[in-house]
Order: structure tokens, then C-alpha cells, then sequence
């Protein structure tokens, strides 16, 4: 058998480097280099056996991707769900490749998922699909989308990997190789086959699924199906106790993609109507933040009423907006379609979580003229 030198490497796996001398291997009279990381298959393993060069490797891969998109396409441009199945078709199997094995070696959180290159990838697409900045809330433009972290995706291709691992005879590789894993399971060893149980225990479905091999396709759909149910209900607590999601709570009800993210046409003023939503902007609640001003010195500059410029503040009761408020609720008051409830209160609840169509469309026009 013929050896191709210049394509061989050896890596010895070790938990830390050693300052021991390294083993030289030759073949014949050609020595063999000895590195400390190796990409097979696609995947870029490290010498101490984690996956972080591997994810960083496919992040770099998927924003190149995303960059390339960009340059053919105008993101603002398209249909919402469009620019979804762009990126859940293309960039999200890059970021995902081969998550089967090294998604059950990361934190298994949600709150530590957004800090991993994959997920920032995702975040990333969200923001520049909104037109908001990146220290925009990453709850908020997620579920703007209506899109889950990337990590219930993860999640959902370790368990129907194990299935497939589950209906292999025993006689293949892949077989023997998760029955030795289960083994060092057992014997309390660090293994796949413990990190997925680890798994499985963090989203609660360890009663429905005692052990690896008791997974099915329907547990599978049920287990993801509860994962997006207990992210809800983190999403839920952490705008609630988020000061800088005060308004974006009282108007956002459901995790779903927003309709008038459909239903507005021209981009600009879309972005616009987003930026208020999502708390982007530029009122003196949001820049007082980012100046340290105390929360009762952010006051409106471009009315004399000495309120604090909140939302509300801007869409209900500031001078500057009147006569284009007066017109928009005009305009409202005189379509026989509207069913909105037009107290002062409206503008800033009622009228942002409008589902009608002409409504959204006023909505978007007086937004753009006012920001």
C-alpha cells in the first residue's frame, strides 16, 4: 500500500500540552509530522479532544456565506419568510454540519448558547435583517423572526442521530462504537453517550426517556416540542425583567414572526417601525442608557413637557409629533374597517399590535416622517 507523506499527519490527544519530548514517527526513511490540531471530513479537531476550533471553523464559513448574500442580494428587500429559507437552507447546514457529534459537548443552556460563534451567526442574521444594531436585544430580534436558538436544532439532530445509531445492527462500527460509549456511561467515564443523557436531563424529558436507547422519532418531536416551550418561558421571564424591553413587552404577545413584517413593502419604513419596537433608537430612554444618565434625567428635548422620552412618550403625547398624530388618528377614525380601540393609550399598544393591514401601513408612513 502506497502512502501519501504529504497528506499524513499524527495528533496525539492529551488534556494539555506536555513540556515531555514529542514521539518522532517515520515511514521508512521520511519522518511524519506531529501536529496539534487536523481537519477530517470537513471537521477541524483539536489535540485536547473539544470542538471549539470546529465551531469557530464552520462560524467563519457560514458569515462567509452570509457575506456573499449580501453582496447579491439586498436582505431589506425581500419577504421575511424568503430571507428565512435563505438562511435556514443555506447557512444554517454550514453552521450545523456535523453538529450530530460536537453539539453534545457544548454548554447546554440558553443563556450561555448565545455567547457561541454558531449562534452569533444566527443573531447576526436577524439584526441585519431587522436593520437593527448588534446591541440590540438578542431575545427580542429572535423572536421578532419567530426564530429558536440554533441550539434546539442541535438538540433535535444529536436525538435522531441516536435513533439511527439505535436501529444499526450490531455488527457495525457505529454501533460499537455508542455501545463502548454507553459502557463508559456506566462506569461513570465521560462519553457521548453521558453528555447526550446530560442533555436529556437538561430539558426535563429524562422521565419520557430513561436511557438513549429507548429514543423514537416520536419522543424526538415531543422533546423538541417542549424545549420550545420551556424557551418561551425563559424568553417570557427575561422580558419581563428586562428595563430595556419595557415597551417591547407590553406589545409582543406570541413568539411568532411578526405580520407587519410581511405586510410592509418598502424597507425603510419598515426598519424604522422595527428600531421603535425592538427599542433602537435614538429617544432618551434608549441614549440616556447608553450615557449613564439616570432614568429620570432622560428627559424629551423637543417638547417642553418635561417627560421622560420614553416610547410611549413619543407615540402618545409629545408636541413636536401633534399634528402628525392628529392626522394618523384622523385617518383612522374615518376608515369604517378600523376596529382599534382609539383612546391614548392606543398608539403605543393597541396600534403597534394592529394585525390589519391598511392600519400597519398608516402605521409604518407616520413612524418614518416622526423618527
Amino acid at each position: 500500500m502506497e502512502v501519501n507523506l504529504k497528506k499524513t499527519q499524527i495528533m496525539i490527544f492529551e488534556k494539555r500540552k506536555t513540556k515531555k519530548a514529542k514521539p518522532i514517527f517515520a515511514l521508512g526513511n521520511e519522518k511524519i509530522s506531529v501536529v496539534q490540531e487536523y481537519c477530517y471530513l470537513g471537521i477541524k479537531l483539536n489535540h485536547n479532544g473539544n470542538f471549539s476550533l470546529a465551531i469557530k471553523q464552520l462560524s467563519e464559513k457560514a458569515l462567509h456565506a452570509l457575506c456573499s448574500i449580501r453582496r447579491r442580494l439586498n436582505l431589506h428587500q425581500l419577504n421575511p419568510k424568503s430571507a428565512i429559507k435563505i438562511f435556514d437552507s443555506i447557512i444554517c447546514p454550514i453552521l450545523l454540519y456535523n453538529a450530530e457529534v460536537w453539539g453534545v459537548y457544548i454548554k447546554n443552556d440558553f443563556i450561555n448558547w448565545d455567547k457561541l460563534p454558531v449562534e452569533k451567526v444566527h443573531l447576526k442574521f436577524c439584526k441585519l435583517y431587522l436593520g437593527v444594531g448588534r446591541k440590540t436585544s438578542n431575545i427580542a430580534s429572535r423572536s421578532e423572526l419567530g426564530k429558536y436558538p440554533l441550539i434546539i436544532n442541535v438538540f433535535k439532530r444529536i436525538f435522531k442521530y441516536v435513533t439511527h445509531l439505535n436501529s444499526l445492527p450490531a455488527t457495525t462500527i457505529s454501533k460499537q462504537a455508542i455501545l463502548i460509549s454507553k459502557d463508559l456511561f456506566i462506569k461513570k467515564s465521560n462519553s457521548f453517550y453521558g453528555k447526550a443523557m446530560d442533555i436529556v436531563k437538561t430539558l426535563n424529558c429524562n422521565r419520557a426517556i430513561p436511557d438513549l436507547d429507548s429514543l423514537t422519532t416520536n419522543l424526538v418531536e415531543s422533546c423538541v416540542k417542549d424545549t420550545k416551550e420551556n424557551y418561551q418561558r425563559f424568553w417570557r421571564h427575561k422580558l419581563e425583567n428586562s428595563s430595556k424591553l419595557t415597551f417591547y413587552t407590553s406589545i409582543k404577545e406570541d413568539y411568532e414572526l411578526e405580520t407587519y413584517l410581511t405586510t410592509i413593502t418598502n424597507s425603510n419604513k419598515k426598519k424604522r417601525l422595527t428600531q421603535l419596537q425592538l427599542s433602537n433608537h435614538k429617544l432618551m430612554i434608549e441614549l440616556g442608557r447608553h450615557e449613564n444618565i439616570p432614568r429620570e434625567d432622560r428627559i424629551c428635548k423637543v417638547c417642553q413637557a418635561g417627560e421622560i422620552e420614553t416610547e410611549h412618550h413619543f407615540l402618545t403625547s409629545c408636541e413636536a409629533y401633534s399634528s402628525l398624530r392628529e392626522n394618523f388618528l384622523n385617518d383612522l377614525e374615518s376608515d369604517p374597517t378600523n376596529e382599534t380601540d382609539l383612546n391614548e393609550h392606543s398608539l403605543s399598544v393597541e396600534i403597534m399590535k394592529s394585525t390589519d393591514k391598511e392600519t400597519v401601513i398608516k402605521l409604518s408612513k407616520i413612524y418614518f416622517f416622526m423618527f
